[in-house]
Order: structure tokens, then sequence, then C-alpha cells
């Protein structure tokens, strides 16, 4: 379901992106992700799980939703390349293993989950459309990140929460391997793959905006 709905909303991202059309796409774009997000916080407050520890936008999909959203109308570089480098890693392998929160409606709550996160791509694939280059370095996008991850890692300590994942990994994904090991280990670990990912795909978008 997932991959059938990334390439829809990939395609009207890429159909949508000329100017004749870029606003009325924008405005879907954005739509569908205030819809997402709300969709997901109304059936936690159905369930009564809506409360600081579920719903802040801290994790990196849920920060890179509501970034994706002024984005749509104006795609600064800055905003867009956290997009490219964090964003749409995080969104995919949200797609490849959806950690969805257990709810009384668990059908519509994994297609507002796998909705949001397949518009988190489509974003970006609407703006690369209008041809907007991608990072020559990584280093902005790698210092922003560890600076939210800094921030949320204050928040899980003042709360008890468990935003970015970095108190607890969820289980039937990559990170509950990394976590074995150790909380230092995992950490450690997130930084050296982060750090490793941002530049292979910083020379992969740069590689494939050259061949355009």
């Amino acid at each position: 379901m997932q991959w059938l709905g990334l390439m829809l909303w990939g395609t009207l991202a890429r159909y949508g992106a000329t100017p004749a059309r870029r606003r009325i796409t924008a405005a879907v774009l954005a739509g569908g992700l205030m819809v997402s997000m709300g969709s997901q916080l109304w059936l936690l407050r159905l369930d009564d799980q809506l409360n600081l520890h579920t719903g802040l936008p801290l994790h990196l999909c849920g920060m890179m939703a509501v970034l994706c959203i002024p984005l749509c109308w104006f795609p600064l570089a800055a905003g867009y390349h956290l997009l490219l480098l964090l964003g749409v890693p995080g969104a995919f392998l949200a797609l490849c293993f959806p950690s969805v929160v257990q709810s009384s409606h668990p059908l519509l709550m994994r297609i507002a989950f796998l909705r949001l996160h397949c518009l988190i791509i489509a974003v970006a694939v609407f703006i690369w459309a209008q041809k907007k280059p991608p990072p020559a370095d990584a280093r902005r996008a790698f210092l922003l990140g560890n600076g939210f991850l800094v921030f949320t890692a204050c928040i899980n300590s003042i709360l008890g929460s468990n935003y970015l994942f970095l108190r607890a990994a969820p289980s039937g994904t990559p990170l509950a391997f990394l976590i074995r090991p150790g909380y230092g280990v995992y950490v450690a670990s997130l930084e050296m793959l982060c750090m490793l990912l941002m530049r292979f795909l910083c020379d992969g978008y740069r590689w494939l905006y050259l061949r355009k």
C-alpha cells in the first residue's frame, strides 16, 4: 500500500511542479500533510493517548512534515537540503519499517502514517522538479540535525518521552538492532551512519542534478 501511495503522490508532485500548476500542487501537498498529522492526533485523542509524550512533532518525520508545509511555497535552500539529506531517507525507512502507534482504529492510523511519509518524499520531488540545486556539502544539514537531536534529548529528559527514539528503539526496525550493545553504542552508531548516509546522498544528489 505504501509503495503505491508513494508512486501516486510522487507522480502528482512531479506533474504539478510546472509554473502553471505549482500553486495548486503546493496547496494539495501542504493540505495532505496537515490532514495526515491532524488525523493521527485525532486518533490519539480518541484513545486518550494524546499528550506531551506523543503529540509533539519531535520525531524526525514529524519535524520534517512541519518543515515541508512552508517549503511547498518557499523552498529555501537550508530547509530543502535538510529535507533531502534527513527527511527523505528517514521517511523512506519509515515506509520500509512502519512503526505505527497502537490504535483502536488501526487501519485509519496506518493510512495517516503512511500518507504522511509518502508526502514528505513527494515534497522533495516537487521542489527537485523545480530544478532547485541540491546541497554541495552535507555539513550544515548535519549540524542542524544534531542541534535538533540535542534539543529533543533535552525535551525527553524533562518529559520522560521517547522522541527520536533516543530512549528506546521500536521493535522490528534497524534501530532495535543498533541499541542491543548499549545506549552509548546506539547514539554513536546513529551519528556515524548519519554522517556516512548524508555524504553518500550529497554526492548522489549532485550527480543526478548535473545529469539533468
